[in-house]
């Protein structure tokens, strides 16, 4: 059994979750976000997908297509189970001369859709529309219905349904001068059922513009719109009601949504299930550049219900834009938008309820707050009171994918923090669509560009996020920080199973690849190798996997499990094959999978790379010395401990600050000794290094820390930086004497005071060390800060600079 069939019996027997599909088609809808399901792969491109429901779990889909060399328009029906139902790439709508864009689409009420679209076959830009059947036939004439061919072009299309089988259609027209709404009814046989042109909705002084539409719930439909007859510059929002007979309601030229200062922008509506309207849009009325979200409520009867241009949803700092609507079930409303409150587009929604109370967090529940801007929202009723949404999301690269949240009727978030991938396939995705049925289960659509050029897929997601995040998703996968290396620490998200009441998910597997080489030979010598309809094995070094990627055969080895507990997210940590080095990164490849707790089967993540580093230099090989002649100085030091280590590197100069490289390399060295045969003094520098390329902090040896060899004077007055240094609370200072004589040692603040003598008499000739504890001359400890140590000596001084550090 393999894990898409295992997934069926769980989701169908176990959990009882109702997705309603045939079990010989349960393997349709691939369980994971890179695979997908194509409704049109067709040369050329495909763009500006709309969908609908098919009113059995599945969903209808239009898009425009450039296959034939200019745009047409075609469709697609999907079932529940993820089966392309009508012919492959789908099947042509319209293909009339001079190209159709736009399209809209209406479920018909009977498994079918109306779709309708800007025709261009007359030179400008007119409405056809046509209504497609359940097993894909096209009911009216060929290429469509004229709903509207008005001298001048048409614009903003917006459709609904009529709830008989026709829909009603709206738009934005030209043909009086300037920007007029106008309206048209079509029957469900494809018959024109209001006046030649449509009926006028508002044509009142300069633009109306951005209609959107809904069902007035008795063949008619309410429209709303952007409008300017009050000022050039501020729109405000109006709307009006059309009767079945196509007969407007409300007063001349509509009534009056918002018209607060500073503007309005194109507003989005949804019926309110007792003839009237929910409507919400972008509000500037706190002052340009800030946009607000709001929303108000028109009755049946053209009465706004809430306050006075609309109840605030948002008023969070920044802007709010581009509003999503549902209905809430109940009267009420959700809206979700765009949101740069945190400095980029994140996605954020809002329950309105039916008397105008916002009923979830201030100024709305985040739904993705992940990095990079998220966009183009699209929502979708979950048949509970909470909404399904999916985005555009950039937050794995340069590129746009598709992620989906779902949000309960309280504002709980029901899948996983930041929403589950839909798709992150390569390339672009964009312009996606959501539909969902009664039992919640949705099916997300959109334009995707991993071929290439623009096609069209989508993806099923149960209501329990089952089908989609079945799977476990591996978030990141990190070095451990402050370690010798060889381990990286994963992190994944559930499976969509491993959640209550019922725990469906028994553990995670931890899986490394294996080199196909070692894999096979250790299978041949009786290595086990897992077999994904039994559950006799786990996955532990030395047990196997074999997963297969287009005519690729990889082969993994088990890492260790993790028992499920229903958490959101889980860590492990995980031996790489080798550590990354300064000669590159040595990535190694791991996957985790969900076993089932009551039947075989598991569902794997997608395989993702990390890699791991020492981080962890050898210490400064210390102490180091140095003993001088004349023609060589031989150098010793102390051996380092760490557990890594592959020697040691010496480098010699000319100066203290002198960089290494190449040109003043000495020596590279497994002990701790060398003698080099220069003359003359040097300055240098000493690393331990480890087998991954890291060094030590340099041990450096200056010329005067360097000690003649014994027998030998000193040539010259020489007194040795303090060691250590800064220090607390003493330090030692060591000097050298070419003759014996008088000597004073005294150590001063900055200022000039002397705060002691630590030596005053008489000394012989050679090295002499001194130290100092921290104390003035009364025994009192000196605070922190810089101190100077003067030597004196035949007339000569030297002096060195000391911090103490309290």
């Amino acid at each position: 059994m393999n894990r898409a069939a295992a997934f069926f019996i769980v989701c169908a027997g176990v959990l009882g979750t109702a997705l309603l599909l045939p079990g010989s088609a349960a393997a349709a809808w691939p369980a994971g976000s890179v695979v997908n399901v194509p409704l049109c792969t067709a040369s050329g491109n495909q763009s500006g997908s709309v969908s609908v429901p098919d009113g059995v779990g599945g969903a209808i889909v239009a898009w425009w297509d450039v296959r034939n060399g200019n745009a047409d328009i075609y469709a697609q029906r999907i079932s529940a189970a993820g089966l392309v139902q009508w012919q492959p790439d789908g099947i042509a709508v319209c293909t009339a001369a001079g190209g159709q864009t736009d399209p809209t689409i209406v479920a018909d009420g009977a498994g079918g859709a109306v779709v309708t679209w800007a025709d261009y076959r007359t030179g400008q830009a007119d409405i056809y529309a046509q209504r497609i059947s359940p097993g894909g036939g096209l009911m009216w004439a060929t290429d469509g219905v004229a709903v509207c061919t008005n001298a001048s072009d048409q614009y903003n299309v917006v459709t609904t349904a009529d709830g008989a089988g026709g829909v009603v259609v709206g738009w934005y027209d030209f043909s009086s001068g300037s920007g007029d709404l106008y309206a048209q009814k079509i029957s469900a046989a494809g018959t024109v059922q209001w006046a030649a042109g449509g009926v006028v909705i508002a044509a009142a002084a300069s633009n109306q513009q951005s209609p959107t539409i809904a069902s007035d719930g008795a063949g008619g439909a309410i429209i709303a719109w952007q409008d300017y007859r009050a000022s050039a510059f501020d729109c405000s929002i109006y709307a009006q009601r059309v009767s079945s007979a196509g007969t407007t309601q409300w007063a001349a030229n509509g009534v009056v949504v918002c018209a607060a200062a500073g503007g309005q922008y194109p507003p989005v509506i949804v019926a309110d299930g007792a003839g009237g309207a929910v409507i919400a849009w972008a509000d500037n009325r706190a002052g340009w550049p800030i946009t607000d979200m709001y929303a108000q409520k028109v009755s049946s009867g053209g009465g706004v219900q809430w306050a006075v241009n609309g109840v605030a949803l948002c008023t969070a700092a920044g802007q709010q834009i581009y509003p999503a609507i549902a209905p809430d079930g109940a009267g009420g409303a959700i809206v979700a938008w765009s949101d740069v409150r945190n400095g980029n587009y994140d996605v954020y929604a809002q329950r309105i309820a039916a008397a105008g109370l916002v009923q979830w967090t201030a100024n709305g529940a985040a739904l993705c707050t992940a990095a990079g801007n998220q966009g183009d929202v699209r929502i979708a009723a979950d048949g509970a009171g909470g909404v399904v949404a999916t985005w555009t999301d950039p937050r794995t690269g340069s590129f746009n994918d598709i992620y989906a949240q779902k949000i309960s009727a309280a504002g709980v978030l029901q899948w996983p923090v930041d929403g589950g991938a839909i798709c992150t396939a390569t390339g672009d995705q964009v312009g996606p669509g959501v539909v969902a049925n009664s039992a919640g289960d949705v099916i997300v659509t959109w334009n995707d560009n991993r071929n290439g050029n623009p096609d069209i897929y989508a993806q099923g997601v149960a209501s329990n996020g089952a089908s989609l995040f079945t799977s476990p998703r591996i978030t990141s996968i990190r070095d451990i920080a402050n370690d010798q290396g060889g381990k990286v620490r994963l992190a994944w998200n559930r499976s969509a199973l491993d959640a209550g009441p019922a725990l469906e998910i028994s553990l995670y597997g931890i899986w490394r690849q294996a080199n196909a080489a070692a894999a096979q030979a250790a299978l041949a010598g009786g290595a086990p190798l897992l077999d994904e309809n039994k559950q006799d094995l786990t996955p532990k070094p030395g047990v196997y996997r074999a997963t297969t990627e287009g005519d690729k055969t990889l082969y993994w080895e088990g890492v260790g499990t993790v028992a499920a507990r229903g958490e959101p997210t889980y860590t492990f940590v995980a031996p790489t094959l080798q550590d990354s080095t300064s000669a590159g990164t040595a990535w190694t490849l791991f996957m985790v999978d969900a076993h089932l707790a009551f039947v075989p089967g598991f569902f794997d993540s997608a395989p993702v790379s990390g890699y791991s580093v020492d981080n962890l230099a050898p210490a400064a090989p210390t102490p180091f010395t140095g003993r001088y002649s004349g023609s060589a100085t031989a150098l010793h030091w102390g051996r380092s401990a760490a557990s890594d280590l592959a020697g040691y590197q010496l480098y010699r100069g000319d100066s203290a600050g002198f960089v290494p490289g190449p040109a003043n390399f000495v020596v590279a060295k497994a002990d701790t000794g060398f003698v080099d045969h220069v003359a003359g003094s040097h300055y240098y520098q000493l690393y331990a290094v480890d087998i991954h390329g890291n060094l030590s902090a340099c041990a450096p040896l200056a010329p005067q820390q360097t000690s003649p060899v014994p027998g030998v004077a000193p040539a010259a007055l020489r007194l040795l930086p303090n060691v250590p240094n800064p220090f607390n609370p003493m330090t030692t200072l060591r000097f050298e004497l070419p003759g014996a004589g008088t000597v004073r040692l005294s150590v001063f603040d900055v200022a000039g005071r002397r705060v002691r003598t630590l030596v005053d008499g008489a000394l012989a000739a050679g090295s002499h060390e001194i130290v100092w504890d921290g104390r003035d001359a009364a025994g009192r400890d000196v605070g922190s800060g810089s101190y100077l140590a003067r030597l004196e000596f035949g007339g000569q001084s030297q002096t060195v600079r000391m911090g103490l550090v309290r």
